[in-house]
């Protein structure tokens, strides 16, 4: 090999050494770069997603009469959250309604919402505090479990919420509450595991606890809410966990949004298992307010 040819020969290999040598440079410089960015916005990302706490799901008490498209604002949210499971709670005519079925609006949008896996619905009944005729509740609970049979598209629900549940024990009125969940649990027409909850509105005597299978234990206005000591009240109920637990805030102001409603839903999703919180203050069982998106988004984080 000619003195000229291997100039030539050590000049490609220093190029290529020197071409190895800058790719090199530049794959470490993306790495550094990566590794100085791409972390940060990723633990912000996992932050956001894992500092709300545990897991609720959406309690709606749906008292919204089914024209149609007004159970739209409910489905968008179901459909979009695949991961929030839902509560709903459905109330024909306080209760099932004078029939065996509910009006045809009912009887076109439930099976719609019953369509959804991460939906379970409730009938709607209520005690007047445990003075209502118990036959009545029992009747009313009947109704409801009696819907699969008695319509043409499998219409039906998989519990039953109870209203206006007492706060105060009674010997009798834990009688009446346990002989309505009895009951429920017997009925074939709500599936294979029927679900019950109680809704006194407040943190009732804690003996009640153990006949429902969630109770509401504060229903309430934000500001009223907030005298109560907010959770305070409500992580000190003997007997009981999160997990027993629903809480249904309505009459939020509008300051409190952003990270204030996000801390608000935390909070409450802290000790309930089942959380509604919504801005309005009129018709709030009615209505979708301005925030509902806002409030299922964060339901999902």
């Amino acid at each position: 090999m000619s003195t000229t040819s291997v100039e030539k020969h050590v000049s490609k290999a220093g190029f290529l050494k020197s071409r190895r040598s800058r790719v090199l440079l530049a794959l470490v410089l993306f790495i550094i770069i990566c590794a100085a960015v791409i972390p940060p916005v990723v633990v912000t990302e996992l932050r956001k997603k894992n500092d709300m706490g545990p897991k609720s799901k959406v309690i709606v008490p749906l008292y919204v009469y089914p024209a149609p498209g007004a159970w739209a604002p409910l489905e968008k949210e179901i459909a979009a959250h695949p991961d929030v499971n839902f509560t709903v709670v459905i109330n024909p005519g306080s209760g099932p309604g004078p029939n065996a079925l509910p009006d045809a609006n009912y009887t076109r949008e439930i099976p719609v919402l019953r369509s959804y896996e991460n939906v379970r619905l409730l009938g709607y009944v209520h005690t007047s505090y445990a003075q209502r005729n118990i036959s009545l509740v029992r009747r009313d609970i009947e109704t409801y479990a009696a819907w699969p049979d008695v319509s043409s598209n499998k219409l039906a629900v998989r519990g039953i919420f109870v209203d206006e549940t007492p706060q105060r024990y009674s010997g009798s009125a834990f009688d009446y509450l346990q002989n309505l969940t009895d009951l429920a649990k017997s009925l074939d027409g709500f599936g294979p595991d029927p679900f019950v909850v109680h809704n006194p509105g407040t943190v009732p005597d804690s003996r009640y606890m153990a006949t429902a299978d969630s109770t509401v234990v504060v229903e309430a206005a934000y500001d009223t809410f907030l005298e109560r000591n907010g959770t305070r009240q409500l992580t000190e109920i003997p007997s009981s966990n999160r997990t027993q637990r629903a809480a249904l805030i309505h009459s939020v102001p509008d300051s409190v949004a952003g990270s204030k409603l996000r801390g608000l839903v935390k909070q409450v999703r802290g000790v309930a298992d089942e959380v509604f919180i919504t801005h309005l203050s009129e018709d709030y069982y009615a209505n979708f307010g301005d925030r509902w998106s806002e409030f299922v988004d964060l339901m999902d984080d």
